[in-house]
């Protein structure tokens, strides 16, 4: 469980399994106990008739899971407890995919600073914890 870590997450009343990519190497963040911590966002699919976060648009190749035009959704942007997705992953619930390429994690994390949809709390973190 580290920064760059792509797994499939099942997600939305049908568990239809997303693409998330963790943002942040696990660290301990105050207000979450003492258990180290990343935050993960998720990759959906863009669709003609539902209005989208444009802070990161990703095509077919930017990822090897990504087909079709995609947006990254920073407004369900999850703090999660690391030993808890590296469970998850080991238990079968996750599935491990690629790892994000370095342009591909600085442009999820470019476009978390600039989103107006992802959680001021989220985006207080990432900027204090990013070099």
């Amino acid at each position: 469980c580290k920064q760059g870590k792509c797994v499939l997450v099942p997600s939305g009343p049908d568990e239809k399994k997303h693409l998330f990519a963790i943002l942040l190497d696990p660290v301990q963040i105050e207000s979450y106990g003492s258990k180290r911590c990343v935050i993960m966002v998720g990759v959906t699919s863009i669709r003609n008739d539902i209005p989208y976060d444009n802070a990161c648009v990703l095509a077919e190749g930017d990822h090897p899971f990504i087909k079709h035009a995609s947006y990254v959704d920073y407004r369900r942007a999850r703090i999660e407890q690391a030993e808890i997705i590296e469970q998850y992953v080991k238990n079968g619930y996750f599935s491990e995919k690629e790892d994000c390429s370095t342009e591909l994690l600085k442009h999820l994390i470019q476009g978390a600073l600039n989103s107006r949809q992802i959680s001021r709390e989220i985006k207080k973190i990432l900027h204090d914890l990013l070099p």
